[in-house]
């Protein structure tokens, strides 16, 4: 146990304690010891009297951190504030025997006023809230500190359902914009129209790389997507003409193939694209309605696939949704689509058929006279299902088609 240089000139804190196994290399000495102290000082106490903002300091050191995706450890760095404010100085087994706290807490969130927005907070900021508590927790019981994970005993504030789609007027303003003269504005309507055309998430969009979009191929790659896996989508005859006027429009120094401008003194580089800007100078300019959200492309993409009767397996694998059960979100309100009500009125006609043989069965149809009437149909009878199968009357309805 201790700290020792290794070959490569860097340094190995090693712990064998029973509470407390730690094998980690630093770049210096200095930061070796500084991380042995922190953490042999947290195991001089009852692991369960450890203060809430001391976890947090252990998590944000721990693997269980550092695997996840960047995106998510910004979020949970900024939500775990307000929770460490209320809770930072509770010990950890003190908050795990008065669940209470956890719905209080909730409770008092929902009904505080945002200093950004001056309205409530809304359910999703407290239910990332609660995710950030939750996740340090759940480090917690993986350390063996707590034997349940408390906050997941509370439910979370339900997800706001977002049922927006995209207008024609909307898609004709986008696609004229897409050509403005003001380099911002049309990457703005280009970026929105891509994701409309392509069914892809903003953020994958966000973070394509000029190198990973293949114009002959009529493909792009995005990279370790929300559900881990990599994805290949087809550029529609649409989505590449956007494609291609963002590329021609593209700094050449650009590695994105949406960036934003860094104008930081440590950080003077092309970055991906901040698309909220993007949605609000559309919505300042009426190109898109005050309700329109980024996200809207994607669920119309989803949606019109759903109307045309595209396989949902075939919508999977352009979107990169995790299951075919996810896509159900999209599949309400399309009845009025028209594939759909042809499919809907081929139904009703052969219910009407039905219906009609089956007053002319009661009224005494012999099995001779209903093939003649299926063959001036056309029906095919052939088969379990025709209407001779289907029944034996031995009727004395008199035969119509004898003449």
């Amino acid at each position: 146990m201790g700290v020792r240089q290794i070959a490569s000139g860097r340094w190995r804190l090693q712990i064998r304690k029973q509470s407390l196994k730690v094998d980690e290399v630093f770049d210096t000495k200095e930061a070796a010891l500084e991380a042995e102290a922190r953490l042999l000082a947290t195991r001089k106490q009852d692991p369960g009297k450890m203060k809430l903002s001391q976890l947090w300091a252990e998590y944000l050191d721990s693997d269980m951190f550092e695997v996840k995706a960047p995106k998510t450890q910004s979020t949970e760095l900024g939500r775990i504030k307000p929770v460490l404010e209320k809770f930072g100085d509770c010990a950890i087994e003190e908050l795990a025997a008065n669940v209470k706290l956890v719905k209080e807490y909730k409770r008092e969130r929902q009904k505080t006023i945002s200093p950004r927005t001056k309205k409530k907070m809304s359910n999703t900021s407290v239910r990332l809230e609660m995710a950030a508590y939750s996740a340090v927790i759940e480090f917690a019981v993986e350390e063996d500190y707590l034997d349940v994970n408390f906050v997941n005993q509370v439910k979370r504030p339900p997800k706001g359902e977002r049922k927006r789609r995209v207008s024609q007027e909307e898609q004709g303003n986008l696609a004229i914009f897409a050509r403005n003269s003001d380099p911002a504005v049309a990457q703005a309507a280009r970026f929105q129209l891509i994701i409309r055309h392509l069914g892809c998430r903003p953020g994958e969009l966000r973070d394509l790389r000029v190198r990973d979009v293949a114009v002959l191929r009529r493909e792009v790659t995005f990279w370790d997507t929300k559900n881990g896996t990599d994805r290949r989508a087809h550029a529609t005859e649409e989505a590449l003409t956007m494609i291609q006027l963002q590329l021609d429009s593209l700094p050449e120094d650009s590695p994105y193939l949406f960036p934003t401008w860094s104008p930081y003194k440590n950080k003077k580089c092309w970055v991906p694209y901040v698309y909220a800007n993007g949605v609000k100078l559309l919505r300042r300019l009426g190109v898109v309605l005050p309700d329109y959200h980024a996200h809207a492309g994607r669920r119309e993409f989803v949606s019109r696939a759903i109307e045309g009767n595209v396989p949902h397996m075939t919508i999977k694998k352009q979107t990169g949704h995790k299951s075919t059960q996810a896509l159900e979100i999209y599949d309400r309100g399309l009845s009025t689509a028209p594939t759909i009500r042809a499919e809907l009125d081929r139904l009703a006609a052969d219910v009407k058929d039905e219906g009609l043989l089956g007053a002319l069965r009661a009224l005494g149809l012999t099995p001779e006279q209903e093939r003649k009437l299926a063959a001036m149909q056309g029906k095919d009878m052939t088969g379990s299902q025709s209407w001779v199968a289907l029944q034996g009357v031995d009727g004395s309805f008199t035969d119509p088609f004898n003449k």
